[in-house]
């Protein structure tokens, strides 16, 4: 897929994390939303262990997105 896109808790983004990579095309976004402030970091870190980069981060009320590459 060009896109896959989860907006839901952390705990699954982080399990989710590994099967997105190989679900993208070369070059695909994986867009990870719903993402508690407190859960951010972990989540990041679980991301790049994958082989993502963040690309984009945005906040707002609390709540964290990451759009990330492969």
């Amino acid at each position: 897929y060009d896109i896959v896109v989860a907006n839901i808790v952390a705990d699954v983004i982080i399990a989710l994390a590994p099967a997105a990579g190989g679900l993208l095309k070369k070059e695909g976004l994986f867009i990870a939303s719903g993402v508690i402030e407190q859960r951010a970091a972990e989540v990041r870190e679980a991301l790049e262990s994958q082989g993502f980069a963040i690309a984009e981060e945005n906040q707002s009320e609390g709540w964290r997105c990451f759009v990330c590459r492969q």
